[in-house]
């Protein structure tokens, strides 16, 4: 009977206290409310699917990166096998950037629709990261839609060799543009896949996007009819120098990831032995 009282007394004394907290500090249990939404929110945030658009086929996809930056991909047979290609699409008020034209003209007509379709805005400028056909198949294309298309000088050069219109050599001398809200800056790192290749880098976003750049999943160094494999470990270390504070690194092929695509390239690139 004693322990029942003492049990009923000990009840009304919590009671009591919580009731006089609430009174005294009013914004206690509602911090703590706001504090359980926070956590329920950033989960919800971190588990969200990410956007991705894409034609009627699959061939065409576009994948949101954040409000300014999305990564186009494209889809073509070689020997049977179904192979991507990445390139960037950049957003401002505007209009839009291209960072790369697809494998050909019917994959770049595709692209041009599905952008149309979700952005209704024009493009106002195309920039070709080199001049082998997963970036520069499609250039027709832009330039029959009357697109500027822009590079370097080498890039130019090599693509009339390559049989391919030549993209105006507007980059050696403005290799940094603002588009809208984006700092886009190019850079010639030196040779590697080609030996004309550069990369694109947005500083504000810490995104770094390359051809010669290996995703996670490539254990190998893909086709190398052009490429200097002597060059191509140095040019990756200097990429590595340069952007040390890279946080999404996007390759020309496959998924995309964090820095750690840079040492996983450079390291693919050492184990290379070449068939003799």
């Amino acid at each position: 009977m004693k322990l029942m009282k003492q049990k009923k007394g000990l009840v009304w004394f919590l009671s009591f206290a919580l009731m006089v907290g609430t009174l005294l500090f009013p914004g206690l249990t509602y911090k703590t409310h706001a504090s359980n939404e926070s956590k329920k929110k950033d989960e919800t945030v971190k588990s969200s699917p990410k956007t991705v658009l894409s034609n009627k086929d699959g061939s065409v996809t576009l994948t949101k990166l954040n409000n300014q930056v999305w990564v186009h991909t494209t889809y073509t047979k070689i020997n049977g096998n179904s192979v991507p290609a990445n390139g960037l699409l950049i957003t401002s008020s505007k209009g839009l950037l291209l960072v790369d034209v697809t494998w050909n003209d019917q994959l770049a007509s595709e692209l041009l629709k599905l952008i149309d379709q979700h952005f209704h805005k024009p493009i106002k400028k195309a920039m070709i990261t080199h001049h082998k056909i997963d970036r520069i198949g499609g250039i027709r294309t832009l330039l029959k839609e009357n697109i500027p298309v822009v590079s370097t000088t080498f890039i130019a050069k090599m693509a009339k060799e390559a049989g391919y219109p030549q993209p105006k050599p507007l980059l050696d001398n403005h290799p940094v543009m603002k588009f809208g809200k984006t700092i886009v800056e190019t850079y010639y790192p030196g040779e590697g896949h080609t030996r004309d290749n550069i990369t694109v880098w947005l500083p504000q976003y810490k995104i770094l996007f390359g051809d010669m750049i290996f995703s996670l999943e490539s254990q190998g160094v893909g086709i190398i009819d052009e490429a200097n494999m002597n060059a191509w470990p140095y040019t990756i270390q200097n990429l590595m120098n340069k952007y040390p504070d890279a946080k999404l690194v996007i390759p020309g092929h496959k998924n995309w990831g964090d820095y750690s695509l840079l040492p996983h390239t450079l390291e693919t690139l050492k184990k290379f032995k070449p068939s003799h």
